[in-house]
């Protein structure tokens, strides 16, 4: 695991952060399942095993399937027809779905100043950056170690039998955070917390999948940015909401990033 952060960040555009921090109440966070998140390679994994066309091979690998989440039952016959629909990648997408219906994942950064960051989530820089305490995030786990840095990598991890997606389970936990090295630049962080224990909103999002919360203590909040674009409205109604004890935030000022006039990136406002 590599060495954790004090703080880790979270890029929003400005009409979510004023949900993220609300005026009253505490906050949510979306834990988005893996078939939701913007990488379409999200969960693959190459397979050094060969499936025949038997119907022992398929019920054997739906019940190590089922096993990720008992709840929703998957048949030999599901996953015969996943191989003949994805060919060789059905493992991936039965794992994907699967998975998907069992754990959420939470994202973060660990720097608030990246110019890709603040271009891709935030609305091309007119959005917030909160950055969020981890002890208080560490608070939030259901599993030992489920707050996690993402490994990136060159390929996809290699699986020779498809029962390392259950046995041991925190296999589940180290697939969940492996990536492509073509996102390296991000430095995520996870959260991945089980669905059975985050809020369910009865909303789903624009693929089908249903939009889930996790609270987070409002205490957690311990620093926010936002840049020259951020409409002022914005900022001036999280000062606000920043500024009441009421309302328990870890911190009261937001701190202004603007454009670095000798690179391309952000620097802290000198006024």
């Amino acid at each position: 695991m590599s060495d954790t952060p004090e703080i880790l960040y979270k890029y929003v555009p400005d009409d979510i952060a004023l949900k993220c921090i609300p005026e009253i109440g505490d906050r949510t966070l979306r834990a988005t399942q893996p078939a939701a998140l913007n990488d379409p390679f999200e969960c693959a994994v190459t397979t050094g095993y060969v499936i025949h066309d038997t119907i022992e091979e398929y019920r054997e690998l739906a019940k190590i399937l089922t096993e990720i989440n008992e709840s929703n039952l998957i048949t030999e016959q599901y996953v015969r027809d996943a191989r003949k629909s994805h060919g060789s990648v059905f493992t991936r997408q039965l794992f994907a779905e699967q998975v998907s219906t069992k754990f959420g994942i939470v994202s973060f950064a660990t720097d608030p100043f990246h110019p890709l960051m603040w271009s891709h989530y935030s609305n091309d820089g007119s959005g917030f950056v909160i950055g969020y305490d981890v002890p208080e995030l560490r608070k939030l786990e259901s599993q030992k170690e489920s707050l996690r840095a993402v490994q990136y990598n060159d390929q996809p991890p290699r699986i020779r039998d498809p029962i390392v997606l259950t046995s041991p389970i925190s296999n589940l936990l180290i697939l969940l955070s492996m990536k492509s090295h073509h996102w390296s630049y991000e430095n995520e962080w996870r959260l991945i917390v089980e669905l059975d224990k985050t809020i369910g909103t009865g909303q789903t999002d624009q693929l089908g999948q249903p939009i889930n919360l996790i609270r987070v203590p409002n205490e957690a909040v311990v620093s926010v940015h936002y840049t020259e674009r951020t409409p002022p409205e914005s900022v001036d109604l999280v000062r606000n909401r920043l500024s009441d004890a009421n309302n328990r935030y870890g911190t009261k000022t937001l701190t202004k990033l603007v454009m670095s006039s000798t690179s391309y990136g952000y620097e802290e406002s000198p006024d």
